[in-house]
């Protein structure tokens, strides 16, 4: 069944959009190229011809989401269907990308029905077009704060890109402008450092964000991150055995000892540890092991698939090592569709499902497109007891790729001050163990040390420091969890 948005009964009937999942992608064709032949939908049984269909060419034969928009009376509204059909299957939009886009254009259409306008007649003046009209609407919801300038900006470039798609695919001839575009330089730093000029342009239709006046809170890597503090990293661990989930616990070590991002750690796979290191009589366990992420060889998946290495302390791989070779991984495995073990994820829910659903895998996993939700949940219940002593504690998963990088410079900000390395040599240790292009980014990571000097705590100590407290505490967990009742069925996944 496809997914719709919810609708109140009670509601008059509105644009909405619905999801499709493993779509199958042909087109109409000659009897000599069919490779089948489909019979009319609107068509009486046994009443229509079927006719010559074939694989759309450069696509795959299936589309793994698709979204359509519904008009009112249930029927499909078809230049926003085939503009969403158009940009997936042939521009690669993303699911994520895709699935908002669609639920700006259901929202851009309910508000012309509200108006009373045509969203193709630009007649009138400026204030009654479409476009224009939309923004006013925009604009009333920034004035209450009911949304962000970010967020209906949003809203904006996906009308855009549907107008655009009009104008250019179905020869749509507005007959006045639907918005004004401006073209400026602006100079900017690229990925090396180096002062770079680009020509950026914009419309008269999105709202200007006032330049936020960075107060050194956080670092802008991805988003915005905030380095949690060293005793409240303590703090975290300790809760995270207090709550006893293994998984948990194992997710926040890789992420404190590698920077990993959330969509490479909950992606890692058995194959992804070096077997035979680390214990606890290995004089080497602290020293660092890679794994091979977004290669060709690799199923572990990184932003943008960049092919990176990621460093990993070996007394961590043999954590790992352990973990998945306990009954509870290998009961949770059991269930899981991927039969090849190299290849199955180290993470995964009591169902067998992974916490984290790799684009590669969701046809395995009835096109899911989990993304680490449960861990966010689970987050807050950390954030609870940690607030018993710091009420204002929070903290978000990502939150661990900078606290990593924070207490990466501590460790190695001693050589610097002793001659030892220089300036630009940190920044390129630190660029190459958190795997960023931009130095820019890198750079901030510096700037917010420099802002917060007694935050943060040397990596190599903490991480000598957590691994002693993981060995003691998990022999604790142990012991508690050999006296726990056995979970009931329909439980939360602990």
């Amino acid at each position: 069944m496809p997914a719709q948005s919810p609708q109140n009964s009670e509601d008059p009937p509105r644009y909405r959009k619905v999801a499709l999942k493993n779509v199958r992608l042909w087109e109409p064709c000659k009897p000599e190229e069919a490779f089948d032949w489909m019979a009319p939908s609107d068509a009486d049984e046994g009443q229509a011809d079927p006719y010559p269909i074939r694989p759309i060419p450069h696509s795959g034969e299936y589309a793994p989401h698709l979204y359509v928009i519904l008009r009112p009376d249930g029927a499909l509204w078809q230049e926003g269907s085939l503009y969403l059909f158009e940009a997936v299957t042939e521009k690669g939009m993303s699911e994520s990308s895709a699935a908002n886009a669609a639920g700006d254009l259901a929202d851009f259409m309910n508000k012309m029905d509200d108006s009373g306008l045509d969203f193709l007649n630009f007649d009138g003046p400026q204030s009654l077009r479409p476009t224009y009209r939309y923004r006013a609407t925009l604009k009333s919801k920034i004035m209450s704060g009911a949304r962000s300038k970010g967020y209906c900006n949003r809203q904006i470039y996906s009308v855009q890109g549907m107008y655009r798609w009009l104008t250019t695919t179905r020869n749509f001839k507005p007959t006045q402008p639907m918005w004004i575009s401006t073209t400026r330089q602006i100079a900017y730093f690229d990925k090396h450092g180096n002062t770079q000029i680009k020509e950026v342009i914009s419309t008269d239709l999105t709202f200007k964000k006032s330049k936020s006046i960075p107060l050194g809170k956080y670092i802008v890597d991805g988003g915005k991150l905030r380095p949690i503090s060293r005793e409240s990293q303590d703090r975290v661990i300790q809760a995270l055995f207090e709550l006893g989930n293994p998984e948990m616990l194992l997710v926040h070590i890789v992420g404190l000892t590698t920077g990993m991002r959330v969509q490479t750690n909950l992606t890692l796979r058995h194959d992804s540890i070096t077997q035979g290191v680390g214990d606890e009589d290995d004089p080497e366990k602290y020293a660092l092991y890679g794994i091979n992420v977004a290669f060709e060889d690799s199923a572990v998946e990184a932003k943008n698939s960049k092919e990176q290495v990621v460093m990993m302390p070996a007394w961590v791989h043999h954590m790992l090592h352990v973990y998945i070779n306990s009954d509870r991984h290998k009961q949770r495995a059991a269930k899981s569709p991927i039969t090849e073990d190299s290849q199955q994820y180290i993470f995964l829910t009591r169902t067998g499902k992974p916490y984290y659903v790799a684009k590669a895998d969701q046809h395995l996993f009835d096109f899911s497109t989990e993304k680490g939700s449960a861990l966010r949940h689970f987050c807050k219940k950390v954030i609870e007891i940690v607030k018993r002593e710091n009420k204002r504690f929070n903290y978000h998963l990502h939150d661990l790729r900078a606290t990593f990088g924070v207490n990466l410079i501590e460790d190695n900000i001693g050589d610097m001050e002793n001659g030892k390395m220089n300036q630009l040599e940190l920044l390129d240790t630190l660029k190459n163990r958190l795997n960023q292009e931009d130095i820019n980014v890198t750079m901030r990571y510096l700037k917010y040390y420099q802002d917060h000097p007694r935050l943060a705590q040397a990596q190599s100590g903490f991480e000598v420091h957590l691994e002693s407290l993981v060995r003691t505490e998990m022999t604790k967990n142990e012991q508690r969890r050999a006296n726990r009742p056995p979970p009931q069925p329909g439980g939360t996944d602990e």
